[in-house]
């Protein structure tokens, strides 16, 4: 059936107001549907969905003077049960007489005649978001979709932040790009931003433009500017600033050298995400390139969901955005289990168009070629064994089952993204005594690779990770033989500059030695840096001391934790900090990642605050007017994120999110007893813990660098990695340098 044939016998639908919306802001949105030829029978049924891993707010039905108040409006005689059934979908049912031909449905999002504020847009750009419509016309539950379903574009809003964005290597006199981003509060680029932005740096010289760069609204908030040149070696940062606006930034380091070294520190997002309708593709690799500023990229969609023309147009878009020297993406797939089938890894490949493998064809529906799939990691494992493949572990969707490794095609794993920071994923690995690297990267359905923060989405709860890789140049050949080679490290998103050798060989080598080995790092933060700690497998053997100052009039409140070595094992944390014999002047957030976590109640003596996190820390800092006479009483309640399924009695989907009641603490803190060190509260498994202390001051050392003589090792082999921490609480992890002790 043809387009207009299905319109003409299932009618069709339209918005108002169509066009742009801006992302994370309250409307009223009305679709309204006209019934075709075929009519709706009484007992058929209308579905209005997206495709897209949306946090649009969730329709209510019940109190109009809320927010996300939904209304349908059908005609006389007509009455339309309405079932929202998740966030992505809302179900009307035919009820009383049926739908005659050219009548009107109408469903209004966020309807404010009764005050409410209306219903919140999604909180991260799309260039199509669908509101697609499915018809039952004779109510035997069979849909057609509208094949002209309309759709919103989302764009950012006002701009609230910079950010700049450099190499983190370069030669001296080799001209290098800048990118700056005017970002709004949900990072997406900001739409409309205009502006003129003044550019600075010791030791680099700018392009003929000048040091002012005027955005023009057709820039869409992303600026590149060619042609920088560092004119000394050593490190260098560039400050940007709009003045008008009161914003400012500076960039990522950037490490100048005399000349071209072995590797150069690239940035890759290898598990950048997915979206769910291959169209879109394109538009994934282009923001990883323009917007996010990427190196290396791998589109990873979950392979149960990918049919034969989105592999042929999604490798059709890996070779048309492939740009060695500028820009490379990764081939490969997700390879999509559940845990007790070997759970998720990505699968990489050394040359493009290869056939993929999937575990299974559950949402896939041509079967033409299921006897291809490969549905356990032990088949996964033989199929790939001794050919152009890597893979990697990871914690997602369904987190990978370590009791698993293939040393041939595993030379990492996955240990932070959007679902959170799991150092008990890195914890196992080391217990196993596995020879790998760590990597991070987004694991996103936005199409946001490289820089995709949480948002209101329940199941993600950190910004994206990144992954910082030492390749001989920017192709696909250089990142997999780097990859494999384990020359690589994760960061929690920050482009921190770290480097660790052990006797002259980088991070992820493997050599023997007799002697004690000796183990060199140095790092260069985007913050200043809070603690650099040195491990040997799962012993720290050494912790850096970092020279700097804390600050007697800021306290600085940090949780941290995961509830369940799985996926979606986010912590709730419901705190409330009080004063007495003080006063609060001002309270700031720390790796508040996503709008779920916020401040409330803030007054003189005291505030709260309702967080959600998983792994990684987060925290809030004090400013207080009289921190020698002041008290400080803190109580906190947390609730622990699984997640059963539901549906067919437990034993299919839909899979949702529950809370369990936690631990809780309550604890009076004297702020004058802080200047003797941090008080440390263990509140529960997985690291999960409060920590208070004075903050430190705001302009520590961003950089440092260290040799340790390991004068104990123990026989066999070591795996020496190296922890960074910075005081904005980003992290970066290396990979170990494995050496084998033989004396």
């Amino acid at each position: 059936m043809s387009g207009v044939e299905a319109q003409e016998q299932f009618g069709t639908a339209s918005l108002s107001p169509a066009g742009r919306a801006i992302a994370g802001a309250y409307g009223t949105w009305r679709l309204a549907y006209t019934v075709g030829a075929s009519g709706v029978a009484v007992g058929g049924a209308i579905r209005i969905f997206t495709e897209s891993d949306t946090d649009w707010g969730m329709p209510q039905l019940t109190d109009p003077s809320q927010a996300e108040y939904m209304t349908v409006d059908g005609p006389p005689g007509v009455f339309l049960d309405v079932l929202v059934e998740e966030i992505k979908s809302v179900r009307l049912r035919v009820r009383g007489r049926a739908l005659r031909p050219r009548e009107t449905v109408v469903v209004t999002y966020g309807n404010q005649d009764g005050g409410g504020p209306g219903s919140r847009a999604q909180t991260f750009l799309e260039a199509k978001r669908y509101f697609w419509v499915a018809v039952d016309a004779k109510g035997d539950g069979y849909f057609t979709t509208l094949p002209h379903s309309p759709y919103l574009t989302i764009v950012g809003g006002k701009a609230e932040k910079l950010v700049a964005v450099v190499p983190s290597t370069v030669a001296v006199g080799k001209p290098f790009r800048l990118l700056i981003r005017a970002e709004d509060r949900w990072g997406n680029p900001s739409d409309d931003y205009e502006g003129s932005v003044t550019c600075s740096a010791h030791g680099v010289r700018m392009p003929e433009v000048g040091p002012t760069l005027t955005f023009q609204r057709s820039d869409h908030g992303v600026k590149a500017v060619e042609g920088c040149v560092a004119l000394s070696t050593g490190t260098h940062m560039i400050h940007i600033e709009d003045a008008q606006r009161g914003l400012s930034a500076r960039s990522n380091p950037l490490r100048a050298t005399a000349g071209t070294p072995k590797y150069n520190l690239y940035w890759a997002d290898p598990h950048g995400g997915q979206v769910a309708l291959a169209e879109k593709i394109p538009g994934f690799f282009r923001f990883a390139r323009d917007v996010a500023a990427l190196d290396f990229v791998g589109y990873q969609r979950n392979d149960h969901m990918v049919s034969a023309e989105d592999w042929r147009l999604q490798q059709e878009a890996e070779a048309a955005f492939s740009a060695p020297g500028r820009f490379v993406p990764l081939p490969g797939f997700e390879w999509s289990p559940e845990t007790a089938r070997g759970g998720h890894h990505n699968v990489y490949f050394r040359r493009h168009n290869q056939p993929i493998r999937r575990n299974s064809h559950a949402q896939v529906a041509d079967k033409s070629d299921i006897a291809t799939d490969l549905t356990h990691v032990r088949d996964l494992y033989a199929a790939y064994r001794h050919s152009d493949v890597l893979i990697t572990p990871h914690v997602g969707g369904a987190h990978a089952d370590l009791s698993y490794h293939e040393p041939s095609l595993e030379p990492a794993i996955e240990i932070t993204s959007t679902h959170g920071t799991f150092e008990w994923f890195l914890e196992e690995a080391l217990h196993n005594r596995y020879t790998v690297g760590f990597v991070g990267g987004s694991d996103s359905h936005t199409g946001r690779p490289g820089i995709d923060a949480p948002g209101f989405q329940p199941r993600r709860y950190a910004q994206a990770g990144l992954t910082g890789i030492y390749a001989a140049n920017l192709t696909l050949e250089a990142f997999y033989e780097a990859l494999q080679a384990r020359r690589c490290y994760a960061t929690t998103g920050a482009r921190i500059i770290l480097h660790v050798d052990a006797d002259g060989y980088p991070l992820g080598a493997a050599y023997t030695t007799s002697a004690p080995p000796s183990i060199k790092v140095s790092v260069t933060g985007t913050a200043p840096l809070e603690s650099l700690e040195l491990y040997r497998g799962l012993e720290k053997i050494y912790d850096h001391p970092i020279e700097s100052l804390s600050d007697p009039q800021r306290v600085r409140i940090l949780w941290q934790g995961a509830s369940r070595k799985s996926s979606y094992s986010g912590v709730v944390w419901n705190g409330t900090a009080a004063l007495t014999d003080g006063t609060l002047k001002a309270a700031d957030t720390i790796r508040f990642d996503s709008p779920r976590s916020h401040l409330l109640a803030v007054t003189d003596h005291s505030l709260k605050w309702h967080s959600v996190t998983c792994g990684y820390r987060s925290g809030i800092v004090l400013t207080l007017d009289d921190s020698e006479n002041a008290t400080l009483d803190l109580a906190i309640n947390t609730s622990l994120i699984s997640r059963p399924s539901f549906g067919a009695y437990g034993a299919s989907g839909p899979q949702l999110l529950a809370h369990a009641p936690a631990e809780s603490l309550a604890a009076r803190i004297p702020v004058r007893d802080l200047a003797t060190g941090c008080k440390e509260f263990t509140i529960g498994p997985l690291d999960r813990k409060v920590t208070v202390s004075h903050a430190p001051q705001e302009a520590g050392p961003m950089s440092s660098t260290f040799t340790f003589i390991d004068s104990t090792p123990e026989p066999g082999v070591n795996a020496y990695w190296v922890r960074v921490i910075q005081t904005d609480m980003e992290m970066a992890w290396s990979s170990p340098v494995f050496v084998d002790f033989s004396g």
